[in-house]
Order: structure tokens, then C-alpha cells, then sequence
């Protein structure tokens, strides 16, 4: 099992920071594999900075089976989908989350939140991936 743990900033820069933290750490998988887990944390990182309060963390864990994500914050309230308004420029975070993980939730903390997800692994050897067998 591989855990990361980190502290964010509450700006941009920490989305950015959190994609290619994911990036890197699933390099030996699947490149779809690695994008969908990109947009998920990116999702939930920028609804923590836009929505919750500091401290921002950021908690990544892999096993056999599974990738994990959480990302906590400060910030009172819970984060759910909201109604789709295609005319909105924002508000579809959580539903891409839904749709693209395979399990997600919040659970509330004494001083904030935690939002996260899951999805089953889905590893490619980088000999096979890059056509060497």
C-alpha cells in the first residue's frame, strides 16, 4: 500500500500541484486510468478551495485493488451534486465525480469535511503499454 498526505494552499496552484501529484504517482497505469483520477482530484480539490475553508489537505492511497482519494477542509456544510443547468458555468463538479467514480462520499469531521473517491485500479505493465510484449 502506498499512502501521500499534503498540506494545500487555498489556490489554484494547489490544483495544479494535486494533478501532477496524481499523474506521477499512477505513471505505471493506464493513461486514461491516470486522467479520469486527474479530473477527479482536481475536482475536489478546487471545490475545497472554492467552497471550504482552510486547512486544506490532500490524502492519496493505492492498494491491490483501489485507488483513494480524499481531500479534507475546514469548511462547514456537507457537498452534493447540485441540480445541472446547462446554461451554468460552474456546479458539475460533484455530478463528474459521480459519474466517473466508482464509489465517492463526504463524511463530516468536528471542524470541517472530508470528500472523496474511489476507483478500482487499473494497471498497465509500461513494457505492454509502450508495445515491448
Amino acid at each position: 500500500m502506498d499512502v501521500w498526505t499534503y498540506s494545500l494552499r487555498p489556490s489554484v496552484d494547489s490544483v495544479r500541484f494535486s494533478r501532477r501529484l496524481i499523474r506521477g504517482a499512477l505513471a505505471t497505469f493506464d493513461i486514461d486510468f491516470i486522467e479520469e483520477a486527474a479530473i477527479l482530484t482536481d475536482e475536489l480539490v478546487a471545490n475545497a478551495i472554492i467552497h471550504g475553508e482552510p486547512p486544506i489537505g490532500l490524502n492519496v492511497r493505492t492498494d491491490e485493488e483501489t485507488l483513494s482519494v480524499a481531500v479534507t477542509d475546514g469548511g462547514a456544510g456537507s457537498a452534493e451534486p447540485l441540480p445541472l443547468d446547462p446554461s451554468a458555468e460552474r456546479g458539475r463538479g460533484l455530478t463528474i465525480v459521480d459519474k466517473l467514480s466508482d464509489a465517492w462520499g463526504v463524511t463530516d469531521l468536528p471542524e470541517g469535511k472530508c470528500v472523496w473517491f474511489e476507483l478500482k485500479l487499473k494497471r498497465v505493465m509500461s513494457e505492454v503499454r509502450h508495445g515491448l510484449c
